[in-house]
């Protein structure tokens, strides 16, 4: 009986001390640890052999260690100039990866040490084509014209010859947004002034009378009104705002828990041209 005491004891003595240079041992490896701007993977075109039919799998184990790479880029103040390479290799896998738009967008622009004129570029190249796949998804309309307007024109000369094209382009994408649902409440004017810049005072009246019945925040459709009465006459944007009541009372009336932007496709069809045309 006392051997076998001894024994449980020595072996529980053993593997404490296991457990101790195995903890020392992890310490140290961690502590010579030095970080490394490196990526890992070959090129999209083999990634898309070796995922053996699992595309989408491989395309998801990748975003967790693109999503590791950029923290670690920022914890270290690194340029992230790995992110185009994640983000096509991710695209190449699954086309339809939505997120991955987005962030390559993001993550391409917003770098702890800046981005070049070049970068942004680049990352709007891919917002462009998410928008492209995804026709109807406001939130990419939005990034991708908020990041034309906002991250690049800064950079472009005022004699660049493009700078009224990616102008017009950017502004495009956020009327496209506005339209989906997506943006801030004052997208709406932000866009109405872009159009009156670039000469398109049709097209800005149209927007306004577009978005009118879209628009909660009753500041953005004061000031809505006031544009209006400047482009047409008061009369007419006084008649304007009298049928849109109107339509939204028809709206609480018969569909109460139904948005303006969907009423319009159930409603009658002479009412769901209010506020598309001449009311009077």
């Amino acid at each position: 009986m006392r051997g076998r005491i001894i024994a449980a004891v020595l072996i529980l003595g053993v593997v404490a001390g296991v457990f101790s240079l195995r903890r020392r041992a992890m310490d140290q490896y961690l502590e010579t640890q030095t970080y490394e701007d490196i990526y890992y993977l070959p090129p999209p075109q083999w990634l898309e052999v070796m995922s053996l039919g699992h595309r989408r799998a491989l395309a998801d184990l990748i975003w967790l260690r693109a999503l590791i790479y950029f923290g670690d880029e920022f914890a270290h103040q690194g340029a992230v100039k790995h992110v185009f390479n994640y983000g096509e290799s991710m695209l190449a896998l699954d086309p339809d990866f939505r997120r991955v738009y987005q962030w390559v967008g993001m993550a391409g622009v917003y770098t702890p040490t800046g981005s070049s004129t070049e970068v942004i570029e680049r990352a709007i190249d891919v917002l462009r084509r998410g928008a492209e796949r995804f026709p109807n998804d406001g939130e990419l309309a939005w990034d991708a014209g908020a990041t034309i307007t906002y991250e690049l024109l800064p950079h472009v000369p005022k004699d660049d010859p493009n700078r009224e094209r990616l102008e017009a382009e950017g502004n495009e994408y956020m009327m496209a947004a506005a339209r989906l649902g997506a943006g801030p409440a004052w997208l709406v004017l932000t866009n109405a002034s872009s159009l009156r810049k670039l000469g398109q005072t049709d097209r800005e009246l149209r927007h306004l009378e577009e978005m009118y019945a879209m628009v909660r925040d009753p500041k953005v459709k004061a000031q809505i009104e006031s544009r209006l009465t400047q482009l047409r006459d008061e009369a007419y944007a006084e008649a304007f705002r009298s049928t849109n009541e109107e339509f939204e009372k028809r709206r609480e009336e018969e569909f109460p828990y139904m948005p303006s932007t969907l009423y319009f496709f159930v409603a009658d069809p002479i009412e769901a041209t209010i506020g598309l045309e001449d009311p009077s």
